[in-house]
């Protein structure tokens, strides 16, 4: 009886391994069968995307693991920060992990969740002198940028940086009591941004939504921040999948969502009329002084370093 029980559970196992290859299941086949509800979305696209996570914290680790899951191609993580005791309320760290640097552990559960798609990592301040040139760089060959930062100066210089680079971010961050967050999308120079006194208005309205840092951490918060957060990644890189709006809060408290839609400020020092006609003033500058002859400006460089005046 009881080789007549194993040898049945044997073949059905067979068969069903069987149905599995026949339909070329893979790794993406649950994303594509969204397909089946009259949604035209080629998920294949995201295996050309490339996505920055500033902080790879309770947030981004969360955020970054899901789009690897879903596929996209390249993953940039910058993150100065190494795992502490404390980090391991969270859902993405483990003991063996304290005292590494986030950027490296995530990078190995993040490869061995998804072999196919590269990771890139930087264990350095995202705001260091030396790393400004480098990030910009990046940002330039991006696609999107995941903000999961803690402090507000490093909030202002990365959306400095994507503003006038005109890269879309999406920030995020949970409330100093654990107990709600916001995910806020801009997209330069058509949504307001982070410097823009509508988005610091919402900020003080709620007052425990953003803080510098936060003090409690609650991982059924943050996974809900991070889900939000994605969401509004893939419906960015996959039009299709519909929209959101581009500021929402979350309290936990009263189990709520909030919707908030912004007006750009004409008069913002970092996307307004003044701030982008003056971008757009050095973009032109930077044109021609690459268009000039090489062999003038080897010239020009000479007669500087020489200290000689031309003739």
């Amino acid at each position: 009886m009881k080789t007549f029980l194993c040898s049945n559970y044997i073949k059905r196992d067979y068969l069903r391994r069987l149905e599995f290859v026949n339909k070329k299941v893979s790794r993406y086949t649950r994303l594509k069968d969204i397909s089946k509800f009259g949604f035209d979305i080629d998920w294949d696209d995201l295996k050309v995307k490339r996505v920055i996570f500033a902080g790879v914290g309770g947030i981004g680790s969360l955020a970054a693991e899901m789009l690897a899951r879903c596929g996209v191609g390249t993953l940039d993580l910058i993150d100065i920060d190494t795992v502490s005791i404390k980090n391991l309320n969270r859902l993405f760290f483990r003991v063996e992990d304290i005292d590494k640097p986030k950027v490296e552990v995530a990078k190995q559960k993040l490869s061995k969740i998804n072999e196919e798609v590269t990771i890139n990592v930087y264990h350095t301040d995202i705001c260091a002198l030396d790393f400004h040139e480098e990030f910009e760089q990046i940002i330039n060959d991006s696609d999107l940028l995941m903000m999961g930062l803690d402090n507000v100066a490093a909030r202002e210089y990365v959306n400095t940086m994507c503003v006038t680079n005109n890269l879309t971010y999406i920030d995020s961050g949970a409330s100093r009591s654990g107990l709600g967050g916001y995910v806020h999308r801009v997209i330069p120079y058509k949504t307001a941004c982070y410097k823009c006194p509508g988005s610091l208005e919402i900020g003080k309205k709620m007052r425990d939504v953003e803080g510098e840092p936060c003090s409690a951490s609650l991982p059924f918060t943050i996974a809900i921040i991070a889900s939000l957060q994605v969401e509004q990644a893939l419906k960015t890189l996959l039009p299709n999948l519909g929209t959101m709006p581009d500021y929402i809060t979350y309290n936990g408290l009263q189990g709520r969502f909030y919707y908030f839609k912004q007006k750009m400020d004409p008069k913002c020092p970092v996307c307004g009329k003044k701030a982008r006609k003056a971008h757009a003033e050095q973009e032109e500058d930077i044109i021609q002084i690459q268009e000039i002859d090489p062999e003038l400006l080897q010239m020009i460089d000479d007669l500087e370093k020489s200290n000689e005046p031309s003739e």
